[in-house]
């Protein structure tokens, strides 16, 4: 990094002949203010008249230039194909354009003269941030008034960027935030503490991995980069400076409870960047990632346990815009982000590479609706189980009913303890022909009272349905499994323990069940099981283990459908221990 004299950085540079100009040259720049604060800029020379105008960006926003007096009509402003006019008396002053979240989209240069004379010579100047840029460029309404200082400017980095252009320069949003993302090489994170303590600072494997990459300088002193750090009571300030390109991130945040705020990593280039596996792994203060919304994690192939613990993160649409199409591995993203209520800035995600999404929203406790995943593409997902695991708040799955699921395999424990989940209609069409293990899918949804949902579901490949609806205290209608196929299963253990509510068991009559061999505590403690009506048919003469089946079924008195399982298979003995009402 080095010192650029504003003389050079700004002197006119002619171009040879008159061909059609294909190329700008564009720096990113770290841009020093009187009152200390850095701003982070991005400068490009655009092509014009055979000269390079420059254009400077500052914090996302366009800086226009218009230097003399008489020079009314340098640039002309267009967002997302709307025309913003400038006004006619604009004098060697500089106007931001100041909504962040809106995009630089054209540049059109319209310039009075042919020739541009003295343009490029700076002063110290004055700038506005301008709050409304009206439509008719009347009214501008100033916020801020901040001066820089004689431009001192230092370069981060520099490339040269392709763009066919003619008089209209065109900025595709993915090539300026591209630009954008490399801007910066210092990056300030705080860290606050209830009491002077010895804090982790960063993931132990990413100083391993970047100590010849970062130095520190924590609270005004400067470090090592290390894992481990005594921090003073209240907030503590960290900055990162970055000597060499940063290659690998996981795990960078990895157990740093007291991290509270990541807006400067907005600065930090990531964009090749491929596994941002454990980043934010324990980050248990961190609320706000607005940071790092506009990164650009396209190349980013695993996401899994990145945000695991984060349990104070309640909004994430920092995440809204992010290119994850690469993505394969979500596992653990989410993981006990229990103050997490809804998904939305996730409804535009392309997660069509995605294979593993197993416990990817786990103990999301107080999230209530999914439709942010409606149009989630997860046909390539092979692995869901526990995605949900105890979202005890989730009252219906219609955020579901999309989803192509036909090459998943493992469901086990996907709903299990989703204690408020009493409509599952949005799986009525889902496809898991392919899946062989439902255990504890639906384990404790005390909610639950029919299974209607599941009535068209295939499940002739499952071999492993035990606990799937233990505990679903409120079940009391399984019309829902009537077709099913199960005579692949082995293992029907639990399959329905304390199921208080179920009274009768018909539905399960045409169940072929005779690869079973585990049938204990199936239907424990059904206190309103009255018969056993649905079952005389089951050939059970493979089973092996049938104690409790039917224990503390206080209101079953009477046994006759189960007469003929005592000559299929010798093993049938203690079925109905502590009925005592049962007349055998």
């Amino acid at each position: 990094m080095s010192d650029i004299k504003q003389d050079n950085l700004f002197k006119e540079q002619p171009l040879k002949g008159k061909k059609k100009v294909t190329e700008i040259e564009n720096c990113i720049c770290k841009i020093y203010l009187k009152n200390g604060e850095i701003g982070t800029g991005f400068f490009c020379k655009i092509p014009f008249n055979n000269n390079l105008l420059p254009v400077l960006f500052i914090n996302n926003h366009v800086l226009i230039k218009n230097d003399k007096d008489n020079d009314t009509n340098i640039l002309k402003l267009i967002i997302n194909n709307e025309e913003k006019k400038i006004k006619k008396d604009i004098t060697r002053k500089q106007y931001i354009y100041s909504n962040k979240n809106i995009y630089i989209a054209i540049i059109e240069i319209k310039p009075n003269k042919d020739k541009i004379n003295n343009y490029l010579e700076f002063d110290s100047l004055d700038i506005k941030i301008i709050n409304n840029f009206s439509r008719d460029g009347e009214n501008l309404s100033d916020n801020t008034k901040f001066s820089l200082k004689a431009f001192e400017i230092q370069y981060d980095s520099c490339q040269n960027t392709k763009i066919i252009c003619d008089k209209v320069i065109k900025y595709a949003i993915d090539e300026f935030n591209e630009s954008f993302n490399k801007c910066k090489n210092e990056i300030d994170l705080i860290y606050k503490t209830d009491k002077e303590n010895e804090e982790r600072i960063f993931g132990y494997s990413f100083v391993e991995n970047n100590k010849n990459n970062i130095k520190l300088i924590i609270n005004g002193i400067k470090n090592d980069l290390i894992s481990i750090y005594k921090l003073k009571k209240g907030e503590n300030n960290i900055k990162i400076i970055i000597k060499n390109k940063i290659t690998n991130i996981k795990n960078m945040f990895y157990g740093c409870k007291s991290l509270k705020n990541i807006s400067q990593l907005e600065y930090l280039d990531i964009k090749d960047i491929n596994d941002f596996s454990g980043m934010f792994y324990g980050c248990s203060s961190l609320s706000d990632i607005k940071g790092l919304e506009n990164w650009d994690v396209s190349k980013g192939n695993n996401f899994s346990y990145m945000f695991y613990g984060c349990s104070s993160l309640s909004d994430i649409k920092g995440l809204e815009f992010w290119d994850v199409s690469n993505g394969n591995n979500f596992s653990y993203m989410f993981y006990e982000c229990s103050s997490l209520s809804d998904l939305k800035a996730l409804k535009n995600w392309d997660v069509s590479s995605g294979n593993n999404f197993s416990y990817m929203f786990y103990e999301c406790s107080t999230l209530s609706d999914l439709n942010g995943l409606l149009h989630w593409n997860v046909s390539n997902g092979n692995n869901f189980s526990y995605i949900f695991y105890k979202c005890r708040s989730l009252p219906d799955l219609k955020g579901l009913k999309n989803w192509n699921v036909s090459n998943g395999n493992d469901f086990s424990d996907m709903f299990y303890e989703c204690s408020s989940l009493s409509d599952i209609n949005g799986l009525l069409h889902w496809n898991v022909s392919n899946a062989n293990n439902f255990s504890y899918i639906f384990y404790e949804c005390a909610s639950l009272s029919d299974t209607n949902g599941l009535l068209h579901w295939n499940v002739s490949n499952g071999n492993n349905f035990r606990y799937m609806f233990y505990g679903c205290s409120s079940l009391s209608d399984i019309k829902g499994l009537k077709n099913w196929n199960v005579s692949n299963a082995n293992n029907f253990s639990y399959m329905f323990y304390k199921c208080l509510s179920l009274s009768e068991i018909r539905a399960l009559k045409n169940w072929n069940v005779s690869n079973g061999n585990n049938f204990r505590y199936m239907f424990y403690k059904c206190l309103s099981l009255k018969d056993t009506e649905g079952l005389e048919n089951w050939n059970i003469a493979n089973g092996n283990d049938f104690n409790y089946m039917f224990y503390e079924c206080s209101s079953l008195t009477e046994n006759k459908e189960l007469e003929n399982w005592y000559l299929l298979n010798h093993k049938v003995f203690n079925l109905f221990a502590e009925n005592i009402n049962l007349v055998i």
